[in-house]
């Protein structure tokens, strides 16, 4: 009887967990979600995938090089657009799903190995980190990578563990999708090579990277595909980027001071703790407590793989991500989000049947995950940008009085897409200029200053030279539109497409 309630106890405990990470992902998601040019350029693609039925071959573009990555955030993110009828929500709704499975992952890679309470605290943390939140709720390419990292590694566990090829097959058909999220993720392939090397016999090193081979050129076929047939465009452009002396390597050969520093950084993205002691010491904490562990357990095999996964993916992790010499910007650790999560529970577990210790552990956790709490995203007024974006676009379509018309946006950050996407769907898709200049150009304008006339940009140079005849500011938005017409004292260049650099 005692035993059955105990087990009780541990079920409503981790329907609790299930709960609060789906309300951290799920609630309210359309009013909260991020659409502006870069999310409306997607849906543009998923969109187009869906109405002419065929796939594309190349995904986003990454964020910096001037490369692009694989299809596999399209592909995964148009069936949810489909479900959606369209709405810009849907691929959001995706992301949370693999927000939620990271979060199960998580507890089951840790209650499989070192215990319920120790997955259970862990997993609570990662549940409500406000950084990890906030790229679970929004369509972004980077978003789902979390997951796909963790699914590699725990993959990898059992393939070590059970001695079965399935499961390195598996791997690296992890590591094929994590890449065409990130190119960061290409730091998990090392680091997987070390997990297996100092985990199993030398003489099935060939058989299980063979394996995993097999399983990441199935995932990732679609985009090899497209650079066989293309002649290689993207590989040469990052292969000449990471060559570059100024983008990539090590600024001091301090590897300590590297790893500890960038661990910092990644501890203050994740906790919000910035310029505080906390961090610090839970960077050691962590990389003291994982080496401890690996060392303890080196002679029982189980143990053994998952400890080192823990320390190598969160200490190697860091290590690489500071060998891009550029700026860190929290997304950038996609690839390693679950690592110091992971390795809290492995440490935790060490000392947990201490019962100081226990009762320290887990008043830490409540202070810690009370303090997620307390900044939840739900702190913040939603931007509802979706329902922006919609009325700017009908109120758009209603001045283009049902006649062609070009589209123009002067913003200092944003780009046009996401006003194309909703333009496109309600059937007044604007006239590209180098097809042909119309006779009105609709602009919107985000920024302070809005001087149409004269503006540089393409969309407004390419139009000719023009004169208002519309003006309106949009109640409540700092928003205004202009109608613009060819001025009458030159040719009309209306009915004939624009040439870029004419």
């Amino acid at each position: 009887m005692l035993l059955f309630k105990f087990k009780d106890i541990k079920f409503v405990i981790f329907l609790i967990l299930v709960l609060t990470a789906i309300f951290f992902r799920f609630w309210k998601v359309r009013d909260y979600v991020l659409f502006l040019g870069d999310e409306g350029r997607d849906m543009l693609v998923m969109r187009k995938m869906i109405i002419e039925k065929r796939p594309t071959f190349l995904g986003p573009t990454a964020s910096v090089g001037g490369f692009y990555l694989g299809p596999i955030y399209y592909w995964m993110g148009a069936p949810f657009l489909f479900l959606t009828r369209f709405n810009p929500v849907g691929p959001s709704y995706m992301v949370a799903t693999f927000g939620l499975l990271t979060v199960l992952l998580l507890f089951k890679f840790l209650n499989d190995t070192v215990g319920f309470w120790p997955a259970t605290l862990s997993s609570f943390l990662y549940a409500t980190a406000p950084l990890i939140v906030r790229y679970s709720r929004s369509s972004w390419n980077p978003n789902p990578l979390p997951f796909f990292a963790l699914l590699l590694f725990y993959f990898l566990y059992l393939g070590i563990k059970n001695k079965k090829l399935v499961y390195f097959l598996l791997a690296g058909a992890s590591f094929g999708l994590a890449i065409q999220l990130h190119y960061l993720a290409l730091i998990l392939f090392p680091l997987s090579l070390i997990v297996v090397a100092i985990n199993s016999s030398y003489k099935r090193w060939a058989l299980y990277l063979i394996t995993a081979f097999v399983g990441g050129v199935i995932t990732f076929s679609p985009f090899l595909i497209f650079e066989i047939k293309n002649h290689f465009p993207n590989f040469k452009t990052i292969l000449e980027f990471v060559t570059r002396g100024s983008t990539v390597g090590y600024k001091t050969a301090n590897f300590v001071w590297q790893t500890s520093n960038t661990g910092n950084i990644l501890l203050e993205f994740l906790s919000k703790f910035e310029k505080t002691v906390v961090t610090k010491t839970l960077f050691w904490f962590l990389a003291l407590g994982g080496l401890y562990g690996l060392i303890r357990n080196w002679k029982l095999s189980e143990k053994k793989v998952v400890f080192a996964i823990g320390l190598i993916w969160f200490l190697g992790g860091l290590l690489g991500a500071r060998l891009y010499a550029g700026q860190l910007f929290d997304y950038y650790f996609g690839f390693m989000f679950p690592a110091p999560f992971l390795l809290f529970g492995l440490v935790i577990s060490l000392f947990w049947k201490n019962p100081l210790f226990r009762s320290f552990i887990v008043l830490i956790t409540v202070i810690i995950f009370s303090y997620f709490i307390s900044n939840g995203f739900y702190k913040n007024l939603p931007n509802k940008l979706i329902d922006q974006t919609t009325y700017v676009s009908k109120f758009v379509i209603e001045k283009s009085e049902n006649k062609p018309f070009n589209f123009a946006l002067i913003s200092d950050y944003n780009s046009d897409h996401a006003y194309r996407y909703f333009l496109e769907i309600k059937g007044y898709r604007p006239t590209e200029l180098e097809t042909e200049v119309t006779s009105q150009l609709l602009v919107v304008c985000e920024s302070k200053k809005c001087a149409p006339l004269g503006h540089p940009i393409w969309e407004i140079a390419g139009f000719g030279r023009a004169e208002i005849v519309g003006e309106w500011d949009l109640p409540n938005i700092p928003i205004k539109i202009f109608r613009l017409t060819h001025w009458p004292g030159v040719p009309n260049p209306a009915g004939k497409p624009a040439i870029k650099g004419g």
